[in-house]
């Protein structure tokens, strides 16, 4: 049975601040949004070489791994960084898709190297008995692991050749959560001076 709509539901859903129906169609065509343009890349080879440069830097790389440490899973985190690229102007939907598995294998391929556990995808069903979850496995989990193996193996060509030397190639980052060294203090400092 439908449940009538109180009027204070009414006043409040009228007050909500909220696009109505169509009014993507009437945006300005002079200042179209990024990924309403033609795409930065449009070769998958190039968008590539960009993520891998992307996720390998700097800044970006021990917040990465410290996602990956805590949990987060590589799918989850694939999803992530592609969504934004496309939000960004950066692909367009097709090749955002066909950008995904070989992403997920740098970010594995990046997690293993530092020596992390990594989970590819969360357990949909959580409430499923712990011996279920061990003997079923997603397709898409298990795809990946066939194809994880195959890549090790170099029998596969998810990656170029070359950024899996990259990925070689890549320093090993301390733990961030290691006990950091204690700089020595010299004698000329006034903060190493003791009772002057």
């Amino acid at each position: 049975m439908a449940q009538e709509s109180t009027p204070q539901f009414r006043a409040v859903a009228s007050q909500m601040k909220r696009s109505i129906p169509g009014e993507g169609m009437s945006n300005d065509p002079e200042n179209p949004y990024s990924f309403e343009q033609a795409p930065e890349f449009s070769v998958h080879r190039e968008a590539l070489e960009y993520l891998f440069v992307t996720i390998t830097d700097e800044e970006k790389y021990t917040d990465i791994l410290i996602a990956i440490e805590q949990g987060v899973p590589i799918m989850e985190l694939t999803q992530v960084i592609l969504f934004k690229g496309f939000t960004e102007g950066k692909w367009n939907p097709d090749l955002m898709m066909l950008l995904a598995e070989p992403l997920a294998f740098m970010l594995m391929a990046l997690a293993e190297r530092q020596g992390i556990d990594y989970v590819i995808t969360r357990d949909d069903a959580e409430e499923d008995a712990e011996s279920e979850r061990k003997l079923s496995t997603t397709g898409l989990e298990k795809r990946l692991k066939e194809k994880q193996k195959a890549a090790l193996q170099g029998k596969t060509n998810t990656l170029p050749t070359e950024i899996i030397e990259r990925i070689e190639e890549v320093p090993v980052v301390e733990s961030l959560l290691a006990e950091q060294e204690k700089p020595e203090t010299t004698p000329d400092s006034l903060l190493g001076q003791q009772g002057a």
